[in-house]
């Protein structure tokens, strides 16, 4: 007799439909972790040697250049010992912005075909960076999240200092915020003080809050990409935004002047999401 074949797995936080204001996550390589719904869990096991009284304050020093035009970097998202799809950084080109030369950073995450059958996800960000000032011009985001679709934009006024939504709604934000993208590139330019921290302006979701970038140790991590020594970050607001509970967010950028991430982990109600880099491709100068 044939046994007929087991339904496939479905995770408990992916059985119900994401809540129109879900928070994304900062480094949007994780769009695709921002998806899963559920609450998340703040038990993610430190880095080695990060919780060690014995962590040296040492600084890596700032990078002038850690990405060039042509940047390309593919990672596989894990949902504990599943495959769920995969994530795409991206720094396509520079392109002008009224007559500014910019960066155009592009991330995106695709579930695959099995997933698909559980929660299909399929996400775009992009933001327009400035070259010379690493300030954030424009935001646009375009987010398809099971039977959730959603898109936006947000364009920065630098002089007046706000920033105008899509839908005409302005809102106050800081000189030269960062956006949730423009963010993570902009913490790879920056000193990284380890056991330390450093602390910018980030306006995301219709909130301005001070985002703070711990800096919690050192590993080395070997991922299908390669082996690397890393810096360990873990992204906190302090109040409000895209992390108010919802748990931690780690993440392993190489010790080099790339500052490349190589892998990114969160933990959820049921299992956790890591974001693992297979291939990169560097830019040219």
């Amino acid at each position: 007799m044939t046994r007929p074949r087991p339904a496939p797995f479905v995770p408990p936080s992916a059985r119900r439909r994401a809540p129109g204001g879900r928070a994304r996550l900062w480094v949007a390589t994780l769009a695709l972790l921002a998806a899963v719904p559920g609450r998340a869990s703040d038990e993610l096991p430190p880095p080695a040697g990060a919780d060690s009284a014995a962590v040296a304050r040492d600084t890596l020093a700032a990078s002038p250049e850690p990405f060039h035009a042509g940047e390309s970097l593919r990672f596989a998202v894990q949902y504990g010992f599943i495959h769920a799809g995969s994530a795409w950084l991206e720094v396509p080109e520079v392109v002008d912005w009224n007559g500014k030369p910019c960066w155009r950073l592009v991330a995106r995450a695709e579930s695959n075909s099995f997933f698909d059958h559980v929660y299909r996800v399929r996400n775009r960000i992009e933001s327009l960076w400035d070259e010379n000032g690493h300030f954030s011009w424009r935001y646009f985001e375009d987010r398809h999240e099971g039977h959730f679709h959603a898109n936006d934009t947000i364009a920065f006024d630098t002089t007046g200092h706000f920033a105008r939504y899509k839908n005409g709604d302005t809102l106050s934000v800081p000189f030269l915020a960062q956006d949730a993208l423009s963010a993570f590139y902009y913490t790879r330019f920056q000193a990284l003080p380890v056991g330390g921290s450093i602390v910018f302006d980030y306006h995301a979701s219709r909130k301005s809050s001070p985002l703070e970038v711990r800096v919690l140790g050192r590993e080395q991590i070997k991922t299908p990409a390669g082996r690397f020594n890393c810096v360990v970050i873990e992204p906190i607001l302090k109040a409000g935004g895209i992390f108010k509970n919802n748990g931690r967010l780690v993440i392993w950028l190489t010790d080099d002047a790339r500052r490349m991430p190589v892998l990114m982990r969160s933990k959820v109600v049921v299992g956790s999401i890591s974001v693992v880099l297979q291939e990169a491709r560097a830019g040219t100068s």
